[in-house]
């Protein structure tokens, strides 16, 4: 027997359940609909014959018993019509145990390789143990705290490009009771938890491991959010003057615009401008280059840039972006010097952007792909 329970440190005391979705079939058995009625029958047949289903279990190998008949049981959760466009999945809570999912949902796990291991990236250990104790208070006693944060995947896809996935929970089909053994909360408990967030031994005080059953499942709906999450790293990284002294920050850097723009080869690179001497200047520290500078410790603006470019970005603070840089180089027969310095980088396609505080220009931030 290969217990859900083993190996983890929680309030709850898991079982798989599907008790309270059939209890929902057993109102729609009597629907007057004749179409949803015999469905639902089809489902409560199903599930009679199989008590586990109802009365809960911790054994895996009964997922894989069982199912077919769970497959019945949840067919009308994971539509075959929108399995393919969909990215679900039903699980017990805080586990990295999937016993059913979409269609879509397995082609983005299998395009990120056998060596993947899926798990929430943004909920430490503890933090998860003490959500679950929120969500004893709220189910148990209707005390409303809310410490939950959203909750993520990092899936890198068949590229290796990194892609974000934010988890919405449904728990309409879970059932939580206390055990004889959990101590009762009473509201001075509950306020003195409110100021202890962090305290995780006070938490495991009031809510011992495996003092609460925990019977049900729930459905994951996840969605992806790779452009809001990597605009959000970006600002984190920016605003964060810790990680500018660490030796991944660019690496970081690379990972996050890879994410966004979708390009795996993207190169990233920074350069500052001095606007008393009108020049773009080297950022020093571990990993910084710039390819605009091409190795040389500053340079003129204006041999870096032709009119156009130089007045789009300097001036105007607004990004210039090149398709495609043999295409441009040719029909400014070389002259422009954007277009040499790119070629002679090997770059193929560019987006060049101004950092600005205000009305000051800061630096140009560089991104560069070697594909057209």
């Amino acid at each position: 027997m290969q217990d859900i329970n083993e190996n983890i440190e929680s309030p709850f005391e898991l079982k798989v359940s599907f008790n309270k979705l059939l209890n929902h079939y057993e109102d729609l058995a009597n629907s007057e609909d004749e179409f949803i009625a015999a469905k639902a029958k089809r489902v409560l047949k199903t599930a009679k014959d199989f008590p586990e289903l109802r009365d809960g279990f911790s054994d895996v190998n009964v997922l894989k018993e069982r199912e077919k008949e769970i497959s019945i049981i949840l067919q009308d959760s994971f539509s075959p019509i929108l399995t393919k466009n969909e990215i679900k999945t039903a699980s017990v809570p805080f586990h990295d145990l999937i016993f059913n999912s979409s269609q879509r949902f397995k082609s983005i796990i299998n395009a990120a390789g056998d060596d993947f291991n899926l798990s929430i990236k943004n909920m430490p250990e503890n933090d998860t143990y003490v959500v679950a104790c929120t969500i004893i208070l709220s189910h148990c006693y209707n005390y409303n705290v809310d410490f939950k944060r959203p909750l993520y995947y990092e899936i890198p896809d068949i590229n290796g490009i990194i892609r974000y996935y934010k988890i919405l929970y449904n728990a309409d089909f879970t059932e939580i009771t206390a055990n004889k053994e959990a101590p009762k909360i009473t509201q001075e408990d509950y306020e003195i938890l409110l100021d202890n967030f962090e305290n995780i031994d006070l938490w495991k005080e009031k809510f011992p491991p495996n003092s609460y059953a925990f019977k049900g499942f729930v459905i994951s709906n996840i969605f992806d959010v790779t452009t809001d999450q990597s605009i959000s790293n970006v600002k984190s990284k920016l605003i964060d003057e810790d990680n500018k002294n660490k030796n991944n920050f660019i690496e970081d850097f690379h990972e996050i615009f890879r994410s966004l723009l979708n390009i795996n080869d993207l190169k990233v690179g920074f350069s500052v401008y001095n606007k008393e001497n009108d020049t773009l200047e080297r950022v020093y520290g571990e990993g910084m280059s710039s390819y605009l500078l091409s190795g040389e410790e500053e340079q003129k603006a204006t041999d870096t840039f032709c009119t156009v470019s130089y007045k789009t970005l300097l001036k105007n603070k607004k990004f210039y972006a090149v398709s495609d840089v043999d295409k441009f180089y040719k029909l400014s027969k070389g002259k422009a010097p954007q277009y040499k310095i790119l070629k002679n980088n090997k770059i193929k396609s560019a987006i060049l952007a101004p950092i600005a505080d205000g009305k000051d220009l800061l630096g140009i931030l560089e991104l560069f792909s070697e594909k057209p």
